[in-house]
């Protein structure tokens, strides 16, 4: 009896081994975890910083896991309550016009308000002439945007408007340099263009820029506009986003954030699998997109219908919660070992030396 249920108890091992073996490395379900967006959304409430609150928590309020959270819908609703709060908006407009930059659009409006007119280009001219005179340090940059304005809105006045796209856009960057989110590429890109630009007053050579920033604001809006031109290294890469945005939406920003940017790395990918399943892998993480990208669109649906059935294992699932437990933290050099040292001493010893 004894030596039946060694035998057995060897078997086990070396079929629970195999098993999560196989499981691990063919379905991955150890690395398929939901985020849970509470306790980020918690950090980002601490640091005042409420319109990336809403817009992370929100997001992820489309899944069940999260929608059936009442921690969630609280969190959510206490948000929208700080954000449309008199006293919270009146300090935004104020923040705008103070310091020209806000995260909420309601101050970037008012930021944005005066840049839009020549009599923020010429202000701001102002501004850096009297720094010049007192030598002191001139930012290059604004002196550049501020004239690329004015020559704009000459255009715009002349053209009847043609211009407007790259007025436009010059309030936008303006904007994207005071609240810190212009990236080095293009502030060196401004600057070269402008000298060309005072002699010839031709704007055609920031077409490509401005159309491209046009198209982007339309698609995700100003807010998001700014976060996703802070990731951008170059003029392709903008338009690359530009082009994923029409795709993303205002989800863009997020997904990109999500994807840890595998959906401008691998947007040849992704454009032929549906954007529900897309949406589905973001609430893994990193890893959803992982398993979607490595193992397919169809693959990776039949492997999270799985982990649904298997979560109901056990009570409360607490079973499927050992076993997931076991692949993430059992290494394959264990489970081989098991294996082979279950196999070895499943091995009929006796017989086999007395043969010998």
């Amino acid at each position: 009896m004894v030596k039946l249920f060694y035998k057995l108890t060897l078997l086990l091992l070396l079929i629970l081994s195999a098993t999560l073996l196989y499981q691990k490395d063919t379905y991955a379900y150890h690395t398929l975890i939901h985020i849970d967006p509470i306790p980020h959304t918690e950090e980002l409430i601490q640091r005042s910083q409420y319109v990336d609150a809403y817009e992370y928590l929100n997001y992820f309020m489309a899944f069940d896991y999260v929608q059936h959270n009442p921690q969630a819908r609280v969190l959510l609703k206490q948000i929208n309550e700080k954000r449309h709060s008199l006293s919270y908006q009146s300090e935004k407009v104020l923040e705008g016009i103070s310091t020209g930059t806000s995260d909420e659009l309601l101050g970037q409006a008012s930021a944005i308000g005066s840049d839009f007119f020549v009599l923020g280009d010429i202000r701001d001219l102002v501004i850096e002439a009297t720094h010049y005179v007192k030598d002191e340090e001139v930012d290059s940059l604004l002196v550049a945007l501020s004239g690329i304005g004015l020559v704009a809105t000459a255009g715009t006045l002349y053209s009847g408007g043609g211009a407007a796209v790259i007025k436009t856009g010059v309030s936008v960057l303006k904007l994207a340099k005071k609240s810190k989110r212009m990236p080095s590429w293009l502030g060196s890109f401004i600057v070269r263009q402008s000298k060309h630009i005072r002699k010839g007053k031709d704007l055609s050579s920031l077409t490509p820029l401005f159309s491209a920033l046009d198209t982007l604001r339309r698609q995700v809006g100003l807010p998001q506009t700014l976060k996703l031109l802070s990731h951008t290294t170059s003029l392709k890469a903008l338009q690359k986003l530009t082009q994923l945005s029409k795709r993303y939406g205002k989800n863009t920003a997020t997904l990109l954030k999500l994807s840890n940017k595998q959906i401008v790395q691998h947007a040849h990918k992704l454009k032929n699998i549906d954007m529900q399943t897309i949406k589905q892998a973001s609430s893994y993480g990193k890893s959803g997109f992982t398993h979607l990208l490595k193992h397919g669109e169809k693959n990776f649906l039949k492997t999270t219908k799985r982990l649904k059935a298997y979560a109901k294992i056990g009570h409360k699932g607490e079973a499927w919660k050992m076993a997931l437990w076991a692949m993430k933290s059992i290494s394959d050099n264990v489970l081989f070992l098991v294996m082979g040292m279950a196999s070895f001493l499943m091995l009929p010893w006796r017989k086999i030396l007395e043969k010998k």
